[in-house]
């Protein structure tokens, strides 16, 4: 399964796309639900981008994630497995 990170990386990339083909956003938006299902951003967030990229930023923006202050986004998988372990360990005794 792909990073949550990797597939908003995508969707960026997709909405720049359609936004130079003038695509409307909530056209956008039900294209992108149809291929990501769950995973697509909100209409929202199709919409900011969309005026992001009309803006000035078509060709030039940083569809990455901007470094953020605050809980990270991903953890370990190890690290949940153990808290999981830990967890059933309490509920068990």
């Amino acid at each position: 399964m792909e990073e949550f990170s990797d597939v908003w990386f995508k969707q960026r990339a997709v909405i720049e796309f359609l936004t130079v083909e003038k695509v409307p956003p909530i056209e956008i938006h039900i294209r992108m639900q149809a291929v990501y299902g769950d995973q697509c951003v909100d209409v929202s967030t199709v919409r900011r981008w969309v005026r992001r990229f009309k803006d000035g930023e078509l060709g030039r923006a940083d569809l990455s994630d901007k470094t953020r202050s605050g809980r990270r986004v991903t953890a370990s998988g190890q690290l949940h497995q153990d808290c999981f372990e830990d967890f059933v360990d309490l509920v068990i005794l």
